[in-house]
């Protein structure tokens, strides 16, 4: 009795992966395990996947993700350089300007606006995302497409590329509801930072060296400054006097209103 019970056991496992890992199901079925996995391991507090989104991103199309649209000369708190002609890590100077990370940056920005991951926690869209991923691959190859394809490698990709795009439009509007709840992104130009206060991260600011930390709704900004007065110390308070769009930096003044 229990060697059958084995046996029973063993079948039903084995009919199980099969079905789970064949054809365009079995990419699937890996993302939904992954995205499961992640989702308990955040439940118990041992880890919060980020994955950069929770926070500010800057990306190519001076986009900040998390909640912060911000013109040339800021860097993200990470310490990403943000060139004069609004890309990022590309290489270029603050003379410089590169056309293909300036459209690779908007097209990757509108993108994900399309599908709301401008407002949306990455980790939220992404478990809607691989719910219906799972489902659609699942219920749509075992009641149609088995019956007109075989699970070869190539076969696989195309209907796993077709499953995803649905699956994409899907997620895009259930999570409709939830992305119009979510606060809209604030627009920060180089010009509005103008008037502001923020606090000196370097050990001093002077008129060649200085960064400051700039508060946002989202994580801090992190701006290069100088002073033409007086050296000022770290941690002191300063006022953003102007924006000097030939050095790509902030010109600062000690706040005294701040001043004990």
């Amino acid at each position: 009795m229990t060697i059958l019970l084995l046996a029973d056991g063993v079948s039903w496992l084995e009919s199980l992966l099969e079905h789970l890992f064949v054809g365009p199901v079995w990419p699937a079925s890996i993302l939904a395990a992954v995205v499961l996995a992640l989702v308990l391991i955040s439940l118990l507090g041992a880890f919060s996947p980020d994955f950069g989104l929770g926070g500010p991103d800057l990306d190519a199309g001076v986009d900040l993700d998390a909640g912060v649209d911000i013109d040339p000369g800021v860097d993200v708190d990470a310490g990403v350089p943000v060139d004069a002609g609004g890309e990022m890590g590309t290489g270029v100077d603050g003379h410089g300007h590169h056309v293909s990370g300036d459209l690779l940056g908007g097209l990757t920005a509108a993108t994900m606006r399309a599908v709301h991951l401008d407002r949306v926690p990455l980790m939220v869209w992404l478990a809607v995302f691989a719910l219906f991923f799972w489902v659609l691959s699942f219920v749509l190859w075992f009641e149609f497409d088995v019956r007109h394809y075989r699970p070869t490698l190539w076969t696989s990709l195309l209907l796993t590329i077709r499953n995803g795009v649905i699956a994409v439009v899907l997620t895009r509007f259930t999570t409709a509801p939830l992305h119009r709840l979510l606060i809209p992104p604030t627009h920060l130009h180089r010009t509005a930072l103008v008037g502001g206060t923020a606090v000196v991260e370097t050990s001093t600011v002077d008129d060649t060296f200085g960064r400051a930390r700039y508060a946002t709704n989202a994580a801090p900004l992190l701006i290069d400054i100088r002073t033409s007065g007086q050296p000022i110390a770290k941690g002191s308070r300063i006022r953003i006097l102007r924006y000097d769009a030939a050095e790509n930096v902030y010109y600062v003044e000690a706040d005294e209103a701040a001043s004990p």
